[in-house]
């Protein structure tokens, strides 16, 4: 782990500046993470006992387009509010392999993994993606919590989705300007089962793990539970539900679980 890097970083972050135990959690979160990483999309799909194979077909249609989302999103932004290729391969092969009706992300910012959900599901021809983002006035708002700077608000939510989704999806991909507190427990209560949701805003733990916590108990059995920049409050999760094999399991510290 880059020691000096990560000081940093914690520097730089509102939330574990004023929580020394909090950092001291995250940096044994991060080195956890460190030594159990995964490097390719498909081992991590065969780890979380999905056919890679299965998972990522139809996958090759789409990539010039996607890799090109997430190449647009770097040169301009510097990859802030973007998932890499590879975190993109595995959220794109889940939804393949899982089949599912009802997906939820919160955090679409420029929409780069907003762009693989929904390539999958235009792959898998079903299925909705409910997406969850503050509004741009309120993400574009200065450093947050979790030490976020974000230049997407000033060109507009999920602008570096390419037409040729944005288009086909239409109406099978709703977006919910509000903050993830009030949005996330009024949808939930109107959707019979949740099948995939994907964490992806707010990166503090006490938030993260509320999330988790709210999800749960709506997640359909052997539906999946994944994270974008996990931290202690993955393993914490895990620990408290009992989840075997979801504690350190990543890819750039991109984790998923099935519910059992």
């Amino acid at each position: 782990m880059d020691i000096l890097g990560h000081v940093k970083e914690v520097a730089a972050t509102p939330f574990y500046r004023r929580r020394p135990m909090a950092s001291l959690r995250y940096s044994y979160a991060k080195w956890k993470f460190l030594l159990n990483r995964i490097y390719t999309p498909g081992e991590f799909l065969e780890g979380l006992g999905v056919s890679a194979q299965v998972a990522l077909s139809g996958y090759a249609r789409w990539r010039p387009l996607l890799e090109d989302v997430v190449r647009s999103v770097k040169e301009k932004q510097g990859h802030q509010g973007g998932v890499s290729i590879e975190d993109g391969m595995v959220l794109f092969g889940i939804v393949r392999a899982m089949q599912p009706e009802y997906v939820i992300e919160t955090g679409v910012a420029a929409g780069v993994s907003n762009s693989f959900i929904n390539a999958a599901l235009l792959e898998n021809g079903h299925g909705t993606l409910y997406s969850i983002e503050l509004p741009p006035a309120q993400s574009g708002a200065g450093r947050h919590e979790d030490g976020g700077v974000f230049a997407w608000p000033n060109t507009g939510v999920g602008w570096a989705v390419p037409p040729e989704i944005r288009n086909a999806i239409g109406d099978r991909n709703i977006l919910i300007l509000e903050d993830v507190r009030k949005a996330l427990p009024k949808l939930l209560e109107t959707l019979p089962q949740v099948d995939i949701f994907f964490h992806d805003d707010l990166h503090t733990p006490d938030h993260m793990l509320w999330e988790y916590e709210l999800v749960w108990p709506h997640l359909r059995t052997s539906g999946v539970l994944l994270s974008d920049d996990s931290n202690f409050s993955w393993i914490q999760f895990c620990r408290d539900r009992q989840v075997k094999d979801g504690h350190y399991r990543n890819m750039q510290r991109l984790t998923a679980v099935l519910k059992p």
